[in-house]
């Protein structure tokens, strides 16, 4: 099966929310939106946090990795 990818996956999550929020599903269907709309929350926040990990490093000139620092 192959992966979603994250902009799609927050497409999905929009869905889930709005279905919820319009009230118009029962609650056994509520329940498992729920769970499926807390399952991509899930997903979706560990590939922004390997994301930010990825590009928070530089390779410098020299062909090393350090992190990326923004001097102020």
């Amino acid at each position: 099966m192959k992966e979603k990818k994250f902009e799609d996956k927050m497409k999905k999550l929009e869905k889930l929310i709005n279905d919820l929020e319009n009230g118009e599903i029962d609650l056994e269907k509520s329940i498992e939106t729920y769970t499926e709309a807390m399952k991509l929350i899930k997903e979706c926040d560990t590939e922004l946090t390997n994301m930010e990990q990825h590009i928070s490093k530089i390779v410098m000139e020299n062909g090393q990795i350090e992190d990326f620092k923004i001097e102020e």
